[in-house]
Order: C-alpha cells, then sequence, then structure tokens
C-alpha cells in the first residue's frame, strides 16, 4: 500500500490546489516552474533520441542543457519541498525521540532547520558574486557558433531557490520553537 493510498481525495485534492497565503503561493509556484522545466527536458531529451535513432541528426547540447536545468529545477522546487515537510529523511532517530520528549523532538527540528538556514545562506552568498558576473559579462554556456544559452538564468534560479529554501526553513526553526515551548 503506497503512502497515497491512505489520504483521502478531498485531501489530494487540497494539496494540488495553490495555497491561500502569499509565501505559499510563491513557492507553490516555484515548485510549478519546476515541473514545467522537468516537462521541457523530457521533451528535449525524447526529441534528441528521436531525431538522433531515425533521422541520424541528434540535437546539439542536450546533455548540457539537461544538466544546467536539472540543477535550476532542484533548487525552484527546494524551497516547496521544506515548507510542506516532503524533504526525504531518516528520521529514525526523531521518531524515537519524539515518543519519549516530543519538546526535545521539535527542539531537535529546529535546530537541524536552523543549520539549513545557514547552508541556504552561504550558498546564496556564493552565488550572488557568480550571478552578477555572469549577468554583467553576458557569461554563456555551450559551443560558440553552434548553440549558446545564458548562465544567469541558472544562477538567478538557484537565488531565488535558496532565498526561499532559507525562508522556508526559517519557518521550520519557528514552528520547532514553537513546539519545543509546549508543554508536552
Amino acid at each position: 500500500m503506497s503512502e497515497l493510498d491512505g489520504i483521502s481525495d478531498a485531501a489530494q485534492e487540497e494539496a494540488a490546489r495553490p495555497p491561500k497565503d502569499a509565501f505559499g503561493l510563491v513557492l507553490w509556484l516555484l515548485n510549478s516552474l519546476g515541473t514545467v522545466m522537468i516537462a521541457a527536458m523530457m521533451v528535449l531529451i525524447v526529441s534528441d533520441v528521436v531525431g538522433r535513432s531515425f533521422f541520424n541528426a541528434p540535437l546539439n547540447g542536450v546533455a548540457e542543457i539537461s544538466a544546467k536545468l536539472i540543477v535550476a529545477i532542484v533548487f525552484l522546487q527546494l524551497p516547496a519541498a521544506i515548507h510542506w515537510q516532503r524533504m526525504t529523511r531518516a528520521d529514525m532517530f526523531l521518531n524515537r525521540l519524539a515518543a519519549r520528549s516530543p519538546r526535545a523532538a521539535h527542539a531537535a527540528e529546529a535546530v537541524f532547520a536552523g543549520i539549513a538556514v545557514f547552508v541556504f545562506i552561504v550558498i546564496f552568498r556564493a552565488t550572488l558574486p557568480q550571478f552578477m558576473d555572469s549577468w554583467e559579462q553576458a557569461e554563456f554556456f555551450g559551443v560558440q557558433g553552434v548553440w549558446t544559452l545564458p548562465t544567469w538564468p541558472i544562477r538567478l534560479a538557484i537565488l531565488v531557490g535558496c532565498a526561499g529554501a532559507a525562508l522556508a526553513s526559517l519557518v521550520q526553526v519557528a514552528r520547532g520553537l514553537l513546539g519545543a515551548g509546549r508543554p508536552a
């Protein structure tokens, strides 16, 4: 039985609708953009395979474009995954801790989320100068004269994703601290 089998149809429909709060809506839109990029990448790859297999005419740059798109997709979808607690994790430790002390488990969640805030700020600060350089110098990737694409949109996706992920993690810190402050 899959995890979705235990969720009612109404709950699944509610999860598919855009959130009502502004922050959730922004994260939902970023997540949706990442999903559209996945579909575009699938079309690109299938077109390359069909062109290569049936017409002996592969598309140039599909591997490079796909590699850059995957980075953008991950960073665009990461904030929503954090916000709606959909990150993959091994929570054996937290489950055991929650069974013994729910307040301690909430505090641990707050600490983990705080570390995530720090990590996303570090990535943001490291990427910002690279974004500025790629914007100002019109940096591109590809093979000049064959195909080229600018690098700044990928770096912008990293920046936006890190900012969203840091804010979503900050919300998780607040939730953890509020849960740790409640009596057991």
